[in-house]
């Protein structure tokens, strides 16, 4: 999984940053993991409970102390060819996801997403790349980094609470992370 530049979408950053496990999950990949600028102004915020149910306060998602040692790259369209991509994407998906994808097609990089849309549209253009979802990701965080599962149910429930997440039930590692949660 580690061979290859990583470029996380919206979605993924704001589950891992939601998992509190942000800084462990990113230094698991041997290669840096990047971020596009869109993708930057897109993740504002993870949500935190109150003492109400179903009210929520929003955390500003604040990413300059992973950014500056290099755990997160911030990166840009730079080539023409990645500008065509990204217009071309942007006409089906968010400009976040479009740019995300540009840059994994023309940089050969794997793409983390759990968007159905986004996964559908990247298929389409490169079958021959790889993606990985939110799952993928912990799932190897927790094995690669002997997490005890202590740590990783804290996570996962983080990611559930704070990012909103929910697998669908044909995910793939959907019984993984029940059974993490239980």
């Amino acid at each position: 999984m580690t061979e290859r530049g990583i470029i996380l979408d919206a979605c993924s950053l704001i589950n891992f940053y939601a998992s509190e496990f942000f800084d462990s999950i990113l230094s698991s990949f041997k290669n840096q993991c990047c971020i596009v600028d869109q993708v930057n102004d897109e993740s504002l915020f993870i949500r935190n409970p109150t003492d109400l149910p179903s009210k929520y306060y929003y955390k500003p998602i604040e990413l300059q102390d992973s950014i500056q040692p290099g755990k997160l790259k911030l990166i840009k369209l730079e080539t023409e060819t990645e500008k065509k991509v990204f217009i071309k994407l942007a006409q089906r998906l968010d400009d976040g996801e479009a740019a995300t994808i540009a840059l994994a097609i023309e940089r050969e990089m794997k793409v983390v997403t759990d968007d159905k849309k986004t996964i559908q549209i990247f298929c389409e253009e490169v079958p021959n790349i790889e993606i990985l979802t939110t799952l993928d990701v912990i799932k190897f965080w927790h094995e690669s980094s002997s997490i005890n599962d202590e740590d990783v149910k804290l996570a996962l429930s983080n990611i559930r609470v704070y990012a909103n997440y929910l697998p669908s039930s044909n995910h793939h590692l959907f019984q993984w992370w029940s059974s993490r949660l239980m």
